[in-house]
């Protein structure tokens, strides 16, 4: 099978290159000049996914089979104070995807997010009724539906709060409270909004065994807990590597004053991936174990 990732240099394209490189041809694409991992079967090309004629050169010469779309403005703040350059990556790009699997007949796995609904009634099923309260989210439902309303075949994955070991510029929520809580500074985390979070090795293992099975249409892949807090999640970091939880201060989100609005009882429901996918979907616990 001919893979095709975009977005390879981030945290979960450096883990689906991992994955599918291992026994699929493989091509990342990414807005650096060099990729930040080397692997077997694996070719990486600087192109950002806003660059359509470098793409069209691309996929008739590499002729993807799927194209995992992991690349996208996904700062969540920075969307709601750049609209317009947050929409041109997460929907703009993703019309260009989609036009060139339909040209291609590639199947097109896209990767989307619990920030679409509006976190009053989570975790939320495949069929709950998005109803997104910031921008990023909006961008994310437009991509979805950019997606679900064209003839090609796809998946979307829907997930939440991503973790793991990167390279490069790829931090995330983990890391950053490991680096803070290691260097004695206080971290501040809210009490009141939940999701359960997803270790990015899982996720891209996951992804790879759907895409295998050729499972189509929209499924949930997150962490194997139920909806936690921000805090607690916190606090299970700080238990794991021995830092000092006295430096963790719970607060409200409201006490954040972030730009964007937070959908607080967030999370996804993982009944059907559990029902369709052998690989087993990790809790924190488990999933800490990959941070070293």
């Amino acid at each position: 099978m001919r893979v095709l990732i975009t977005g390879s240099n981030g945290l979960l394209g450096q883990k689906l290159v991992k994955a599918f490189s291992s026994n699929h041809q493989t091509t990342g694409i990414d807005l650096q000049t060099e990729s930040l991992i080397t692997s077997s079967n694996f070719t990486y090309l600087n192109i950002g996914i806003l660059e359509q004629e470098k793409l069209e050169e691309l996929f008739p010469s590499f002729s993807p089979e799927v194209v995992i779309n992991a690349g996208a403005y996904t700062d969540v703040d920075k969307c709601e104070q750049n609209e317009k350059e947050a929409w041109s990556v997460n929907v703009n790009g993703v019309k260009i995807l989609v036009k060139l699997c339909r040209e291609t007949e590639a199947k097109l796995i896209h990767l989307s997010t619990d920030y679409i609904f509006n976190g009053k009634k989570g975790p939320y099923s495949e069929e709950a009724i998005p109803h997104p309260i910031n921008y990023y989210g909006i961008t994310k439902l437009v991509s979805e539906n950019v997606i679900s309303n064209d003839v090609i075949d796809f998946l979307i994955v829907r997930t939440n709060v991503l973790y793991g070991k990167s390279l490069g510029r790829a931090h995330n929520f983990v890391s950053t409270v490991i680096n803070k809580l290691s260097n004695r500074e206080e971290y501040i985390a809210a009490e009141d909004l939940y999701n359960n979070p997803t270790l990015a090795d899982n996720l891209a293992e996951t992804i790879k065994e759907a895409v295998e099975k050729n499972i189509l249409g929209i499924l949930n892949i997150a962490g194997g807990d139920k909806t936690l807090s921000r805090y607690d999640f916190v606090v299970k970091i700080a238990e794991k590597f021995n830092l000092d939880q006295g430096l963790i201060k719970k607060v409200l989100t409201s006490e954040l004053n972030l730009p964007a609005p937070r959908p607080l009882k967030g999370g996804l429901k993982i009944d059907k991936a559990k029902k369709l996918l052998k690989t087993e979907l990790l809790d924190i616990q488990k999933g800490l174990e990959f941070i070293k």
